[in-house]
């Protein structure tokens, strides 16, 4: 009896080898499978392309393609979003200075854009606008219009933005202009959320 005892002792307290063994085998069985998923994951997120035809955001607005694309192949769509409050500088007013695209597909290039205008009585002159990302990533190509602008006179400033798998979630950055004749730039401001 004793010596049963012991044994059935000793058998809990060491367990067969081949215990060990299928437990290392299931783990590599799932790791395995975890690798195989975040592969498949991955090539999915880097092979998928927008599609030309119109594509919804998830807010429901529906982004129609211009049926150009820019330098990186990536199809331009209607810009979403609003504009509110007003931005100035000396003489140089913007209405609509704070862009909120609110939520950006990926994979698709928008152009978020606002109008300067000369409120003054003489000439003045814009600088080269600079971009500065407060969160996210990635600023796009800034291009402003005229860079003198006539007492009355207006100009367009617009600021592509398109993002990949990868540069996805908040985007917040600040637009600045410097003003000739005066200190500091001029800021304008946008925001986006880009995910599918």
């Amino acid at each position: 009896m004793t010596s049963a005892r012991a044994s059935h002792r000793q058998a809990a307290e060491h367990p067969p080898a081949t215990t060990g063994r299928s437990r290392a085998s299931s783990i590599g069985l799932i790791v395995s499978m975890l690798v195989l998923v975040a592969a498949l994951v991955a090539i999915a997120m880097t092979t998928r392309r927008a599609s030309p035809t119109t594509t919804t955001a998830p807010q429901g607005t529906t982004l129609q393609p211009t049926g150009k694309v820019n330098a990186m192949g990536v199809p331009y769509v209607t810009t979403p979003g609003s504009a509110t409050g007003t931005a100035q500088l000396g003489p140089v007013k913007v209405v609509g200075s704070n862009y909120a695209l609110g939520r950006v597909p990926l994979d698709v290039a928008v152009v978020p854009s606002w109008t300067l205008t000369n409120t003054g009585n003489a000439p003045v002159q814009l600088g080269e606008p600079v971009a500065q990302v407060r969160e996210g990533c990635c600023p796009g190509a800034l291009k402003l219009g005229a860079t003198t602008l006539a007492p009355g006179a207006s100009t367009t400033l617009t600021f592509e933005l398109a993002m990949h798998p990868g540069m996805d979630g908040w985007h917040d950055m600040g637009v600045y202009v410097p003003v000739s004749g005066q200190d500091g730039a001029l800021e304008l401001n946008v925001t986006g959320d880009f995910r599918d």
